[in-house]
């Protein structure tokens, strides 16, 4: 599930509409900066569409399937934890 709603898009896409309205403004002329603001809008809603899906991508809980094998691992770690101190105390009488 992606984080966050559609509303962040649209909110990033108002700020980038305004950033390069404001900036086109002083520059060109006011069709140019419509139209230019208007590219912006498409591309910040775009880009922050990509980034809110590549961020739930990141942030996404691991996998509930892996963790049988983890059990399964850590039982059978057990076991060479006794075997191996078993073997140990051994050798500690050999010396003895």
């Amino acid at each position: 599930m992606m984080m966050g709603t559609l509303l962040w898009n649209l909110w990033t896409a108002v700020f980038g509409f305004l950033f390069v309205f404001s900036i086109s403004t002083q520059v060109t002329n006011f069709d140019t900066a419509i139209y230019r603001g208007t590219i912006a809008f498409l591309s910040f809603f775009v880009l922050s569409y990509v980034f809110r899906a590549f961020w739930s991508f990141v942030t996404a809980p691991a996998d509930n399937e892996g963790t049988h094998e983890s059990a399964q691992t850590a039982s059978s770690s057990d076991m060479d934890v006794e075997e191996t101190s078993k073997m140990v105390r051994e050798l500690l009488n050999e010396d003895s």
